[in-house]
């Protein structure tokens, strides 16, 4: 909503007007619905446009409605590159052809700038030629996480098994004799039976390059004779602590509390839990920000479109617009400065030293109309 700040010198029915105007503005970006939309555009693409309504007979209908337009076909042009100044915007229209329902050209619309809703996340890439998501930042650590996980999976799989390994005496065969003794034994024993649907029944097969068959080693003259041993299958799917290593690298490159990683896991109030869900409130709010500014500015177009901003004097920094802020945390961090405040007067109304109207001004902040 929009939000006057103390010192506005605004009367209460222009305020009263303006709420009444915002309320509409919110209906034509229908930010209740589509809200989480512009966020997730917002840091996917980093930018967000929308062209405005405007009759052309009627202006001073004020805005009538907004469109969303492809970051993709419209560029700001800028009169100081230095200072960001935005002087228009530039519309990439494409013509299509009928015949090949491909792209033949591109149209030039100029739009001016208060034609135009535009927000951004605010950062540059290295030549200031287009401005970067906030996603870009997890870009390097996801591609980790998937790599991470592809190979943990690979390796999971390859050793999953447990396998018999055979160490049979072949004495003094010669190196011939003993691979086709051993062959010998492998087709006798391990036939492994499997289904064959064009047949209706089982039929013996074995194919020796499968992985969840058996080793077998010859042993020459002098070993122990045949040997059977278990060969030990790999760690199974429950001692992750490699991949979760990089589950929270990407947690934090987006800037997520790691707390948050385990489901079933409830708040606490702990001083390190505390900390990084109120970072992440502070983030969620700089995000707001960067929509509530563009919203302000199409909120003043419109406002002078009705010739509401000339017939009350209003100044841009008479309000603010502003979101609900996530303020639960908020709200448990100022108990606990409250709770700091009111323990540090106790201990000092308590000494006879100490006045007890001085310590309710030092230590509660209290005025003396308090």
């Amino acid at each position: 909503g929009v939000r006057f700040k103390p010192q506005a010198d605004v009367s209460n029915t222009a305020q009263e007007e303006v709420q009444k105007e915002f309320q509409k503005l919110v209906t034509h970006f229908d930010l209740e619905n589509k809200g989480w939309d512009y966020f997730r555009q917002l840091l996917v693409e980093g930018e967000i446009y929308w062209e405005h309504i405007i009759h052309e007979k009627h202006p001073e209908a004020g805005i009538l409605g907004v469109l969303d337009v492809p970051t993709e076909l419209i560029d700001p042009i800028y009169d100081n590159v230095q200072n960001l100044m935005i002087k228009g915007y530039l519309l990439r229209r494409p013509v299509m052809d009928p015949k090949t329902n491909q792209i033949e050209k591109f149209d030039y619309i100029p739009f001016d700038k208060n034609q135009i809703t535009y927000c951004h996340s605010g950062v540059w890439n290295e030549d200031k030629t287009l401005r970067l998501p906030f996603i870009e930042n997890a870009r390097r650590s996801y591609r980790q996480l998937t790599m991470m996980e592809d190979a943990v999976v690979i390796h999971r799989l390859v050793r999953a098994p447990e396998r018999l390994v055979f160490n049979v005496d072949v004495g003094n065969m010669a190196p011939p004799k003993a691979e086709a003794y051993l062959r010998k034994l492998m087709h006798n024993y391990f036939n492994r039976k499997t289904y064959d649907h064009a047949q209706g029944g089982n039929v013996n097969a074995f194919n020796p390059q499968s992985m969840l068959d058996s080793f077998w080693f010859a042993k020459r003259q002098g070993s122990e004779g045949t040997q059977v041993s278990n060969f030990q299958a790999g760690p199974g799917l429950t001692d992750l602590d490699d991949l979760l290593y990089f589950v929270k690298k990407l947690y934090k490159s987006l800037k997520v509390p790691t707390g948050r990683l385990d489901p079933e896991s409830t708040y606490t109030a702990d001083t390190s839990v505390l900390r990084e869900e109120l970072k992440f409130a502070k983030f969620i709010m700089r995000l707001q920000q960067k929509l509530a500014e563009g919203l302000k500015n199409t909120f003043v177009t419109h406002l002078k479109l009705k010739k509401i901003w000339k017939h009350y004097n209003l100044k841009e920094k008479d309000f603010d617009v502003k979101f609900v802020p996530p303020g639960a945390f908020y709200t448990l961090r100022e108990q606990q400065i409250f709770d700091i405040k009111s323990n540090n007067y106790s201990n000092m109304a308590q000494n006879d030293l100490v006045s007890s109207t001085y310590a309710q001004k030092k230590y509660l902040g209290w005025s003396d109309a308090d």
